[in-house]
């Protein structure tokens, strides 16, 4: 039997959030109007029919409903109401959100125009991008105007969810699930199931731990209780990994002004890094020969700096672009200032500036749009083209300054596992490396596991887990950097060890951070565009000392917490939230973490209808589990086929 699709409208606007709520529509799967009229309607017009077409064909095979999301919640793997932007610098594309240009935005009393998303930051150049050329005067110079073109706002994605999936078996963790939204039965919400009944949820320091609920339910006691760590499964790992850097998209303006290239050689290897400056992007390989003035060769190591530009350096390479020449600062004061930092959880759907921002003169982003936790689970992706089957490959993470390292023999194909002072930790496995020709590496360290994929097989080491035993206390969980090894700082590498390579792509990505919030934190805040934002630290102006004697400083600009070292003892601050989930009760979380509206912040008090009645979700709420993204959004530049999708966009949801 068909279902019609689900028809809800959002409500948010009907009543101003305070000053500490949130938005009750972030995560709302709705029904999404066209942004506009036109060309535009009719195009979503005649969208629908195709899909109504198409799904009354898929609800002859099982029952299902069809849902548009709105917001970024579950960003990346699920778009909201979106901009899909080719950045202008180095070509890489991605998404910012455009929920603030939603249908019932624009019945607010004051202009739409206002809440128009005007400016995005690209997750690769860090370049701020124009997405309108009409911006209003006082442009600052870091903003390129050239070629600007002005971005469609897309609707979300649209989505199938199985309505039955539960009715035979019980819903699993890490699943996608729509539900109703227990503070407005009218309104369905899409997060990802992390909890499950009877137990006790813990986030910490990014990651999801578990325990029974037979433990005390004192908090004090709660935070000593033995949790454990809950892992992804490889294929959700892969789902939620997010880029951090990719060598493909090494912006040319940058690069020719001087800028240093991310993957450097460690001291005087015989690494050879060829770069040619394209149109857009450096054109980038890496060889490298084995060496022959040792008996055992040592290992010579690629490896990443996260060198961030920030606005002055686009001003900076832009000018030289112009005149050709390093104005007002010569090329050596420039480089001399640059510093590599952290990597932190920086989301380019929700780094956006609107319309009404510029009017009233900021034209910058705040600080927490640009990522404001470190992130140490990390994974290593690159494609290598092996010349002889001698010598070893190497693949390297760093996490709280401790390495941990695949090695894989080119001769025998066998890869071997090991962590920095962890001797007994030694899984091995055999791999296809054992033949010349070109190989696609992805190596991950998630949550506290080391997994390894040839050419998108996982490589089988039966057990890859590692424990508090091997790697101290988390607690403990610091970056690290030191004069002989920069530690976190250049937390991924690649070497050979008396090994002939090359390599022609380096990606860097990290895995989701969950943040560690409660609908009773005094710092949340809401944006009227939707967003949230919120930190796990102290406040910058926050100081004390330490139960060790460390005296925390005082932070001058927020972004020094991530390249200062001498600022890393505020990660010791990190927060533990803890949740009790009863029976007949779970937990979602948005994989968005600092813009969802989820059960960490859904508050107790009964005091209007927004507030669900906890920080749990009643299981009779659940509507079903997410399937696939159908229809995404079309090819903007297709006018003769104003419905045709985008085939390479169509995904299952996992």
């Amino acid at each position: 039997m068909a279902k019609k699709r689900n028809s809800t409208k959002k409500n948010a606007a009907k009543k101003p959030p305070s000053k500490n709520r949130i938005l009750p529509t972030e995560g709302a799967v709705v029904e999404a109007a066209p942004p506009g009229g036109g060309m535009y309607a009719l195009r979503e017009t005649i969208e629908s029919i195709v899909i109504a077409f198409v799904l009354a064909f898929l609800f002859r095979t099982f029952e299902a409903e069809a849902f548009v999301i709105p917001t970024g919640s579950m960003s990346p793997a699920l778009q909201g109401q979106h901009k899909d932007v080719d950045c202008t610098e180095c070509g890489y594309r991605f998404r910012t959100t455009a929920s603030s240009e939603g249908e019932d935005h624009r019945r607010m009393r004051h202009d739409p125009r206002t809440l128009e998303v005007v400016l995005g930051v690209c997750p690769m150049c860090r370049q701020t991008m124009a997405m309108r050329p009409d911006l209003p005067t006082g442009k600052p110079p870091f903003i390129n105007l050239t070629e600007i073109e002005k971005q469609t706002s897309y609707p979300g994605d649209r989505i199938l969810v199985n309505k039955y999936s539960y009715q035979n078996h019980d819903p699993e963790r890490w699943d996608v699930v729509v539900f109703k939204f227990p503070g407005n039965g009218e309104m369905n919400y899409i997060k990802r199931l992390v909890g499950l009944p009877d137990e006790t949820l813990q986030i910490y320091q990014g990651d999801i731990f578990i325990r029974g609920n037979a433990a005390t339910s004192d908090e004090e006691s709660s935070r000593k209780a033995n949790f454990q760590i809950e892992r992804k499964p490889a294929d959700k790992v892969l789902t939620m990994l997010q880029s951090v850097h990719d060598t493909d998209y090494e912006p040319s303006t940058l690069y020719n002004a001087g800028w240093p290239l991310r993957w450097q050689a460690d001291g005087d290897d015989h690494w050879q890094v060829d770069a040619k400056a394209g149109e857009q992007a450096v054109a980038l390989s890496y060889h490298i020969l084995p060496k022959t003035d040792a008996d055992k060769p040592s290992t010579a190591w690629l490896r990443y700096h996260h060198y961030l530009p920030q606005n002055q350096d686009w001003n900076v390479a832009r000018r030289f672009a112009e005149s050709g020449k390093h104005v007002g600062l010569s090329k050596e004061q420039w480089t001399s200032e640059i510093r590599p930092e952290l990597i932190s959880d920086f989301n380019p759907y929700n780094a956006h500036v609107l319309r009404g921002q510029l009017q009233r003169g900021s034209w910058l982003l705040d600080s927490s749009q640009l990522g404001v936790e470190w992130v140490s689970d990390l994974a290593l992706r690159c494609e290598l083209d092996v010349k002889k089957t001698a010598g070893a490959v190497l693949l390297d993470l760093v996490e709280a300054g401790r390495h941990f390292t695949c090695r894989i023999d080119l001769s025998s194909g066998e890869a071997s596992l090991s962590i920095e002072g962890a001797d007994e930790y030694q899984p091995t496995a055999m791999t296809p490396l054992k033949k010349v020709g070109s190989y696609e590496l992805l190596f991950a360290n998630i949550d506290d596991q080391l997994l390894l994929w040839v050419d998108g097989s996982l490589i089988n080491f039966q057990d890859t887990i590692y424990s508090e035993a091997e790697i101290g206390s988390r607690e403990d969980l610091l970056p690290r950097t030191s004069p002989s090894d920069l530690g976190d700082l250049a937390p991924a590498g690649v070497g050979s060890e008396g090994a002939e390579l090359s390599i022609s792509r380096l990606e860097v990505l990290r895995d989701i951070y969950y943040i560690a919030v409660d609908q009773h934190d005094p710092k949340i805040h809401s944006q009227w565009s939707g967003q949230v934002y919120f930190t796990d630290y102290l406040a910058p102006d926050d100081t004390k000392t330490l139960e060790n004697g460390t005296h925390l400083q005082i932070l001058n600009q927020p972004h020094d917490l991530f390249r200062d070292p001498s600022t890393w003892a505020r990660f010791s601050t990190r927060r533990q939230r803890i949740f009790p989930i009863k029976n007949d009760q779970l937990f979602v979380m948005g994989d968005n973490s600092p813009a969802s509206q989820d059960c960490r912040l859904w508050a107790s008090a009964n005091q209007d209808s927004s507030h669900p009645g906890g920080s749990y979700l009643d299981r009779r709420l659940l509507i079903g589990k997410a399937v696939c993204v159908f229809w995404p959004h079309s090819w903007g530049g297709i006018s003769v086929l104003p419905g045709f999708p985008n085939f390479r966009d169509m995904r299952l949801v996992r």
